[in-house]
């Protein structure tokens, strides 16, 4: 039979875990069924896995106050206040 090891939490609900996991800093998880996995891992992704995320249609509202907005190239204004920035546009 294999060992089974539980994983407790103390008083901030903060995980334990096993002295040979303990000086390690970043872990991957994966959860199958009702098991956590963990695995220690020294390097992080650049860019997340994005197949799993579901594909969106956008409306063309939305579409169209986007381009709108992308296609503003006027300079900010650094100011204090919005009643500065309306004196410094000179509105």
């Amino acid at each position: 039979m294999p060992e089974i090891n539980i994983l407790k939490t103390d008083a901030r609900g903060r995980i334990t875990l096993p002295r040979p996991f303990r000086s390690e800093s970043l872990f991957e998880y994966a959860i199958e069924g009702d098991q956590l996995t963990l695995y220690p891992v020294k390097t992080v992704r650049k860019f997340p896995a994005m197949s799993d995320l579901p594909e969106e249609e956008l409306s063309n509202e939305w579409t169209t106050t986007e381009l709108k907005v992308n296609q503003d190239t006027r300079p900010g204004i650094v100011t204090g206040s919005p009643s500065k920035a309306l004196k410094r546009i000179g509105k």
